[in-house]
């Protein structure tokens, strides 16, 4: 225990200082990298307690649940049948690219799907945790892919809104 609690220390520290250089999904990405470069620096290994995890996964549900608001339901609703289309060729794109990842790099079926899967960082490594798929590379694929969104997502604004001047 005394292990985990130096790495909440130094994903605190890490969380933080991305945080306050403004990095875009700074706490967590700088939370990832000190507790990662602790550990390989000292060799620290430690298991997440089981309540620890579950108190994320809790936090980050509040978290969630505190955005929406009635409007936001209404606003659901009325995008429904677009958000359920995008949504399953979302699936069916992470699934061929699941089959690819399968192949090449001999990522295991549920590591890949939940790798490749259009959920939420959080919850979909909170899942792989669960499942004790590798957690580790599902994290490492969403990172890539959050990282690259948020640097490509202004560019694409700029050409939508140039193509479509009403939106």
């Amino acid at each position: 225990m005394t292990t985990f609690l130096l790495l909440i220390a130094c994903g605190i520290a890490g969380g933080l200082l991305f945080f306050f250089l403004h990095i875009p999904g700074g706490a967590m990405l700088g939370a990832v990298v000190a507790v990662l470069a602790v550990k390989m620096l000292g060799h620290v290994e430690a298991d997440t307690p089981r309540l620890f995890q579950l108190g994320a996964q809790i936090a980050i549900g509040v978290m969630v649940g505190n955005m929406m608001t009635g409007g936001t339901l209404l606003e659901i609703r009325a995008m429904a049948p677009l958000m359920f289309g995008s949504t399953a060729l979302l699936i069916v794109a992470g699934a061929l690219g699941a089959w690819f990842i399968c192949r090449s790099a001999g990522l295991d079926a549920g590591s890949a799907i939940l790798a490749t899967s259009p959920g939420g960082l959080q919850a979909v490594v909170g899942m792989a945790s669960d499942l004790g798929t590798n957690a580790p590379a599902v994290l490492a694929f969403h990172l890539v892919r959050l990282y690259t969104v948020l640097l490509l997502a202004p560019l694409l604004s700029w050409l939508l809104h140039r193509l479509l001047p009403h939106s």
